[in-house]
């Protein structure tokens, strides 16, 4: 085991900040440096402690550290979010613990490396038998057209749908060797021999024009280029594999680098979009009853990137645009309680049926909507909810699992 050698120092915040930007600051701060280890915001948080590798540049983490508060906190009015619907389980029942853990034990779930895991036997079931529900669902009461997109999606696409500009930290590349002969060879010598990846140099590698999909919603644009939608609207829906990089923030099936979405998509007229995600809302009240959980419909924002955080989250929380669906799961090791966000229901307002010329059947730009749930968080939370012992689940879950 490697013992790094740390040292620390602690800056004034410029003024004391609430709990939620608190938790987004420290979240956030995986991506300031390499040499950071930690960022934690003490003191009745008026004030940050950072632990940096000693052996690192200790006043470039400091100045770095500096400008990421900066960003952070500059011009940020807090807007309360609103509570759209909120359930308790009656009666209340304590949370099962280390799910994730008793997971790998049970060999239901397998960590490949860390924020890539493969789950079988009952949690598989598990998480086939949700996407199901809300496939059928979707099928049953909006006319959802099943479609299936790759992972990758080129990196223009991405550029066109805002991502570069937004969330930048969360980008996985794609590449290969370029067609060059020596090139490939000298690269096939060095890991001849080798059980790990070895590099030879970044000319080896060629120009990046793909990158693995960080918005399960997002090909499905791309597809409806320059295409004109028929009557109010269309409903499309599928299964796509999400990738976003986590950083230090990437834990059991919490916070994932690779993860499973069931995804609708609502294009058409604005009416036609808002109907639809408040009947997606209904819905997901519905599934969160008869599955008997915990957990609540609230306003919410993406996790942008510092230097738009401010402006981004202040936008988004006063256009009431994103729901997060909200779901209780295993305590924190001191028994602190605590939920995820299993999914979430967007308004995208006429954005990318003018990026991509997608047309309503009046001739305006189509308004968009989408709603994503993240499969392996529905998994956690019903584990932690009902415990492992799937004969005391309820029944309309129970029914499901083999």
């Amino acid at each position: 085991m490697n013992i790094i050698d740390t040292a620390e120092f602690v800056l004034d915040l410029s003024r004391a900040i609430d709990s939620e930007l608190a938790a987004d600051i420290e979240k956030q701060s995986v991506y300031v440096s390499e040499d950071l280890i930690s960022l934690r915001v003490v003191e009745e948080q008026t004030k940050v402690r950072v632990t940096h590798k000693a052996s690192g540049n200790g006043d470039k983490v400091r100045d770095k550290t500096t400008r990421f508060l900066d960003a952070m906190l500059q011009r940020f009015r807090r807007i309360e979010p609103t509570v759209h619907f909120q359930r308790q389980r009656s009666p209340i029942k304590q949370l099962e613990r280390k799910v994730f853990q008793q997971l790998v034990e049970r060999h239901w779930a397998f960590q490949h490396s860390v924020g890539v895991v493969s789950l079988s036997g009952p949690a598989l079931e598990l998480l086939n038998a949700v996407d199901e529900t809300f496939s059928r669902e979707y099928r049953r009461r909006f006319s959802a057209v099943p479609r299936a997109y790759p992972a990758m999606i080129k990196a223009s696409v991405l550029a066109r749908c805002g991502y570069f500009e937004m969330h930048p930290n969360a980008l996985s590349f794609v590449s290969h060797l370029i067609n060059d002969f020596d090139e490939i060879e000298a690269f096939r010598q060095v890991n001849s021999a080798s059980h790990k990846l070895q590099m030879t140099h970044s000319g080896a590698f060629a120009p990046i024009h793909h990158c693995l999909n960080p918005a399960a919603c997002f090909p499905c644009y791309e597809n409806l280029e320059d295409q004109t939608i028929d009557s109010d609207g269309l409903v499309l829906t599928w299964k796509g594999r999400v990738f976003r990089y986590e950083s230090g923030n990437t834990v059991g099936l919490d916070r994932l680098g690779e993860f499973n979405v069931r995804e609708l998509v609502f294009i058409g007229t604005d009416e036609f979009v808002r109907k639809g995600r408040s009947d997606a809302m209904d819905l997901t009240v519905a599934m969160i009853d008869e599955w008997d959980l915990c957990g609540r419909i609230e306003t919410a924002t993406d996790p942008f990137f510092a230097t738009v955080y401010a402006a981004k989250t202040f936008w988004q929380e006063a256009m009431d645009v994103k729901y997060e669906v909200c779901l209780e799961v295993e305590p924190k090791d001191e028994g602190t309680p605590r939920s995820i966000a299993a999914g979430s229901m967007n308004l995208h307002g006429a954005f990318f049926g003018d990026r991509f010329n997608i047309r309503d059947h009046l001739g305006e730009p189509a308004y968009t909507g989408c709603v994503g749930w993240g499969l392996e968080r529905w998994v956690l939370a019903i584990f932690s909810q009902h415990g492992l012992d799937i004969a005391k689940w309820p029944q309309a879950l129970r029914a499901q699992i083999s």
